[in-house]
């Protein structure tokens, strides 16, 4: 039992969702960039603020978290149930009329996109009627519940993975975000500006920003696993030294890597931990 559970996918929808997630919002929740996609659904409204956007409210009913460069909040003024269905990068809604660079550093409503498509009163009715605290059949109950409108969205002649994408994407997933562009384009015989294209309309990020973001995920990885000093795990995760880490953390979360870590309640950079290691250790296969 707990306030936060992830299951991985039946392995129809493996090639296409890293996990299933359900989590307890009361009051704001912290969250920060790991180079993914969330459909969030939700019987209450949220709101949706990044340190450096403005703060954006979300109906109840279902929202679309984007890709995402700096740290956000999450807020609700009632306590609640949020079930959300991570997607992996290069699995974008492709029926949607947003784009996956529309949403950059945001989180919209999509209600008006996917609410009217299908019956999802059961899936709320479910939402609602959730306890205090859940196991693994409960949310398996709300999976079943949603996986046929999944279906009409990723097993369909509309919806086909780009393979050469899937690859580029794993080929950073792989060094953990250390890897030049250029050695990318070399591998895959394209251009820089090929490439950026490609990423900004299916990913939602430049290349050298998902290395960015998976570099500092696998940087908090040592720190929060390891007896490492701060010195240490940013070595380990790529950094040249200690300043050129302090840089690139404090343009996603606002502070030092040494401030965040000090500040964060027990509870966040364990359910962070869980994601970024099982992305890592291929526990999402096949990404």
């Amino acid at each position: 039992m707990a306030d936060y559970i992830e299951v991985k996918p039946p392995a129809w929808l493996s090639p296409y969702i890293e996990a299933f997630w359900l989590r307890k919002v009361s009051g704001s929740v912290s969250l920060f960039p790991q180079g993914v996609f969330d459909l969030l659904l939700h019987n209450e409204p949220l709101s949706y603020c990044g340190i450096n956007s403005q703060n954006s409210s979300l109906r109840a009913g279902m929202s679309l978290l984007g890709q995402q460069l700096y740290a956000y909040h999450i807020t609700s003024s009632q306590p609640q149930w949020v079930l959300a269905v991570r997607l992996k990068p290069f699995a974008f809604f492709q029926q949607s009329h947003i784009r996956a660079y529309d949403i950059k550093n945001g989180c919209e409503s999509v209600n008006e996109l996917f609410i009217s498509s299908y019956n999802f009163e059961p899936l709320f009715t479910w939402l609602n009627a959730l306890n205090d605290q859940v196991d693994n059949d409960e949310i398996s109950r709300g999976i079943h519940l949603l996986a046929p409108w999944l279906q009409t969205q990723f097993c369909s002649s509309h919806f086909a993975l780009s393979p050469t994408l899937r690859a580029q994407t794993n080929s950073i997933l792989d060094t953990r975000g250390n890897i030049l562009i250029s050695d990318i384009c070399q591998r895959f015989d394209t251009s820089k500006v090929t490439l950026r294209s490609h990423f900004m309309s299916h990913v939602g990020l430049l290349p050298k920003e998902l290395c960015k973001v998976w570099r500092i995920n696998h940087f908090l990885l040592h720190a929060a696993n390891s007896n490492l000093n701060l010195t240490e795990a940013s070595y380990n995760a790529g950094y040249f030294d200690q300043a050129h880490l302090n840089r690139e953390f404090k343009s996603m979360f606002g502070q030092t890597p040494k401030a965040f870590l000090k500040s964060q309640v027990v509870s966040t950079p364990q359910i962070a931990s869980l994601s970024i290691q099982n992305r890592f250790s291929g526990q999402y296969d096949p990404f």
